[in-house]
């Protein structure tokens, strides 16, 4: 997930991606596996970064120029391996949040989550919503995950 703005460019306080001057905007991704359970990752447990030790949803900030999808893919690549082509991503909303403009887009993704390399982060794994209503997550991503369940526009 980005980083609100931790001085280490790398998230969206960093005032990079497409957000309008002085606002950063980054990208998130809903990954669902086939029981609709959500891909998690547990950011690392170092108290210089935002939601140390935090499950949160994927992604990342957006580089200068660079468009939403490019940046998830990019995103998804980078910090777990993942080659999802662009026509996998669904867009579901693009909104301010209390750290920046974030896009938040979903896709399937039939995967074992306990064999994926990791760079950033703990851990992944896919939880189910129930779960999920129990567990505090890192950002704004409990209401996003709300909002996305409530909408139920998944094909």
């Amino acid at each position: 997930m980005s980083d609100p703005g931790d001085g280490t460019g790398d998230g969206p306080g960093d005032g990079t991606g497409d957000g309008a001057a002085g606002v950063a905007a980054g990208v998130q991704v809903i990954l669902l596996d086939a029981r609709d359970r959500v891909l998690l990752q547990l950011r690392d447990d170092d108290p210089g970064i935002p939601y140390p030790g935090t499950w949160c949803l994927p992604g990342g900030h957006l580089e200068d120029g660079e468009e939403p999808v490019a940046a998830a893919v990019r995103e998804l690549r980078e910090e777990m391996s993942l080659d999802l082509p662009p026509s996998a991503l669904h867009h579901v909303v693009s909104a301010r949040r209390g750290y920046g403009l974030e896009h938040t887009s979903w896709a399937r993704l039939d995967v074992d989550a306990a064999r994926l390399p990791l760079t950033e982060g703990q851990a992944v794994r896919f939880h189910a919503l129930g779960r999920i209503r129990r567990t505090a997550l890192g950002y704004e991503d409990d209401a996003v995950l709300e909002e996305f369940f409530a909408r139920g526009d998944r094909a």
